[in-house]
């Protein structure tokens, strides 16, 4: 379960490691700042007009798309395509020879033009679309999620609602920091000693939820106004999330949307990677879940790393193939062989 993270002692702190994954560095860096993206729209269902954006770098032999597994790259909480580790781990990804798919979540960045409402932090039936949508596109060879924080806990519960029933060619999922108890988090989240934190998460959300309702005022049960003050995740929840998605509380909706309780039913091949001195994920709130993990689930555990951090320099092997994304790709190399 552990694995060894080598990291100067002056870089240990968890607020310096934490601090790196929102640092505007290498995002992108100079091979990948002009590489067009394709565009995708990925339907949610049956309903054309409600989709999902995403930007898509494909890996090309000649002038034809090569046969290569997609990897789909989930944002967290607050977070859009956009976010500086999303684009730092998509290109170590595409530099390994993967296809690589950045994904606003429904109501986040690009797409909250076509989404129904706001995505919650469970709505993990979001990627089962993803998924069956990416297995048509040329050239591809199987899917696999990689998720950051909030967007690990949706790939990690889709992947334990499939259970025995995950599609084959659904090849592995990959968790970053991700929470796995909301209950535990939401709590400590809202505590005085996270509020540099909470006021960044809630920025992301807020801009996203007061964008959300400007353009789908008939969708938003709130104004643009309501969402100024939002000081907590649970002020947060209950006058936003709560309502729009039919939750009884808050605390149901916690419940609802944490994975650790589906960890025991996953069957395909899955990386947990976390930190135990992560700021915004305490350690203490993941161990009792790992532990009643599947045997098909990786859990690699560091002393130090802070949330989405692992920060060992600041040169750009760095930033773009540090440690998390070293770990990540070592596992993709094994479960899926050379790309």
């Amino acid at each position: 379960m552990h694995v060894h993270f080598r990291v100067p002692r002056w870089l240990r702190n968890p607020h310096v490691q934490t601090l790196g994954a929102a640092a505007p560095l290498f995002s992108p860096p100079r091979s990948h700042a002009a590489l067009e993206a394709e565009a995708l729209r990925i339907p949610l269902g049956d309903d054309a007009a409600h989709r999902l954006h995403a930007k898509a770098w494909w890996v090309r032999e000649g002038d034809a798309i090569a046969k290569r597994p997609i990897v789909v790259v989930i944002h967290g909480i607050g977070g859009s395509s956009e976010s500086r580790y999303v684009v730092r781990g998509a290109v170590a990804l595409h530099r390994a020879g993967y296809h690589v798919v950045r994904l606003d979540l429904r109501g986040a960045g690009a797409s909250i033009p076509d989404a129904p409402s706001l995505y919650h932090a469970g709505l993990s039936a979001d990627l089962g679309h993803v998924v069956t949508e990416l297995l048509g596109k040329p050239g591809a060879d199987g899917v696999v999620l990689l998720g950051f924080s909030g967007g690990g806990t949706m790939a990690l519960k889709l992947a334990g609602e499939l259970g025995e029933t995950f599609p084959r060619e659904l090849r592995a999922v990959v968790s970053i920091s991700a929470p796995l108890d909301y209950t535990l988090v939401g709590a400590w989240m809202d505590t005085l000693g996270r509020l540099p934190y909470r006021f960044h998460v809630l920025r992301g959300l807020s801009n996203g939820a007061r964008e959300f309702a400007r353009q789908h005022p008939t969708r938003a049960h709130y104004g643009p106004r309501q969402v100024k003050r939002m000081s907590t995740f649970r002020h947060y929840d209950s006058t936003i999330i709560v309502p729009m998605h039919g939750f009884g509380d808050v605390d149901e909706y916690y419940a609802a949307a944490s994975a650790g309780p589906w960890l025991a039913r996953i069957r395909v091949p899955t990386l947990v990677l976390h930190a135990d001195d992560d700021p915004m994920v305490p350690g203490s709130t993941v161990r009792p879940w790992v532990a009643k993990a599947s045997s098909a689930v990786r859990v690699e555990i560091t002393p130090h790393g802070g949330h989405l951090g692992w920060v060992a320099g600041f040169d750009e092997a760095d930033w773009i193939t540090g440690f998390s994304m070293k770990r990540a790709l070592a596992f993709l190399a094994e479960r899926l062989g050379a790309s």
